[in-house]
């Protein structure tokens, strides 16, 4: 190879670096939701789950009240290949090398054809889905092994899942409920653990209630100590997160790598039904350490490289 296709390799593995760290180190870490922030709670508590308002989240943000070293909460859905795609109402989708270096293969996404449904119920990760008639491209099941390898390939330091959702209402009520839950199977079907994300009383107690919904509300307006109002309009399809959320204890290398990891989740409520569920590796529970950007050592690779070629260049003329 001559030293001008060499320094042409060498400039091509170099933007190849830089676009590949981009993507890494785009991540975004979730708040303490136990503070409050200008006198703002900024995530409530649903049983296992403390929930996120993005938008409240990025509004306090804007105003200096969230660092800005926790980065972005108004990313635009799916940005990267970094998030798993649970639920749509978009058919053609799947969860076919997804992540960094794009080579994690998932179940594809559990889809609601029915856009004049006012309710839904769908599964994901154990590979029996057949909401719109074509599982046999579900690509499942799903383990905690798998889930696990994703989210620390994205960042080392995470093993707990972030899930968020774009919800996408319609007409004059931009409200809708929803009941979820994530539990760990064994391949008989039984089950090893359970998350629970519902309105029941008992906070943290692990057992689902279907019949305790939570309410996703289209407009959050509230006032901050400061005297800054905060008003927020969730639920219109912004292809951007509503709301987020993440379960403390859900820490999956605490678990048999071999068991399947399965996601639960109802509406009702809904006027239009396409709405999207995410597990995203790029979101970090409150606390994760920021992930190394070990790509960068790819870039300065790159650029040592092209140094390295211009070097011998010019000592072969001179």
């Amino acid at each position: 190879m001559n030293i001008s296709k060499k320094i042409i390799a060498a400039a091509v593995f170099m933007l190849v670096s830089i676009g590949f760290a981009g993507q890494v180190l785009c991540y975004t870490i979730l708040p303490d939701p136990t503070l409050l922030y200008d006198g703002i709670p900024v995530a409530s508590y649903h049983d296992d789950f403390w929930s996120y308002s993005a938008k409240i989240a990025n509004a306090l943000q804007d105003k200096g009240y969230l660092p800005e070293s926790l980065g972005d909460f108004q990313f635009a859905t799916g940005t990267g290949g970094l998030d798993v795609l649970l639920y749509t109402g978009a058919g053609g989708q799947t969860n076919q090398g997804v992540g960094p270096s794009g080579t994690f293969n998932f179940e594809d996404p559990v889809i609601n054809k029915g856009g004049s449904a006012t309710s839904f119920a769908g599964w994901w990760g154990q590979n029996d889905q057949d909401n719109d008639g074509t599982s046999e491209n579900v690509n499942g099941p799903v383990t905690v092994g798998q889930v696990l390898d994703y989210l620390q390939a994205c960042n080392p330091n995470n093993t707990v899942p972030v899930f968020y959702m774009d919800l996408n209402q319609t007409g004059t009520d931009p409200n809708l409920d929803f009941v979820g839950r994530v539990y760990l199977t064994d391949e008989s079907g039984t089950i090893d653990h359970e998350w629970a994300f519902d309105n029941t009383q008992q906070l943290g107690d692990g057992n689902f209630d279907q019949d305790a919904w939570v309410l996703a509300p289209g407009v959050i307006t509230v006032m901050g100590t400061s005297g800054t109002e905060y008003s927020v309009n969730n639920n219109k399809g912004s292809g951007k997160p509503d709301f987020i959320a993440y379960a403390p204890t859900m820490d999956l290398s605490l678990y048999n790598p071999n068991l399947r990891f399965v996601t639960e989740f109802d509406f009702q409520g809904l006027n239009n039904g396409y709405e999207e569920i995410f597990l995203s590796g790029a979101i970090g529970p409150p606390g994760t350490p920021i992930p190394e950007p070990a790509t960068m050592l790819l870039l300065s690779s790159g650029m040592i490289g092209l140094a390295g070629l211009g070097r011998r260049k010019f000592r072969k003329k001179g």
